[in-house]
């Protein structure tokens, strides 16, 4: 059995390419992020390779709906799903983490 999402403790971890036009389930694993009790909360993307504009424009309004309850939302990126965030300008108003200079801190 594959896992595409998996959410814990206000982190939401992606595991399936964000490649296609729509994924309700990511769509509803985004709100039960806003939903999690936790205030700073994490979309976990370090297990990805491709990101369309579909998927960018969704975390956009994850954004947006944390924000208006009070909560922050980052996200942990790498490689080209990283510059794709970037280019996008996400770096204006949330915190872009790239997953590889994790790795090289711990």
């Amino acid at each position: 059995m594959n896992i595409d999402y998996e959410l814990k403790d206000g982190v939401l971890k992606v595991f399936k390419e964000l490649d296609v036009d729509y994924d309700v389930a990511f769509d509803c694993a985004c709100s039960e992020l806003v939903s999690s009790p936790q205030e700073n909360l994490v979309i976990d993307l370090s297990h990805i390779n491709h990101i369309t504009s579909t998927f960018i424009g969704l975390m956009a309004v994850t954004f947006f709906q944390a924000q208006s309850c009070g909560k922050t939302i980052s996200v942990i990126a790498r490689g080209a799903v990283l510059n794709t965030l970037r280019l996008a300008g996400f770096a204006n108003f949330m915190s872009l983490t790239d997953s590889q200079r994790l790795k090289a801190v711990k």
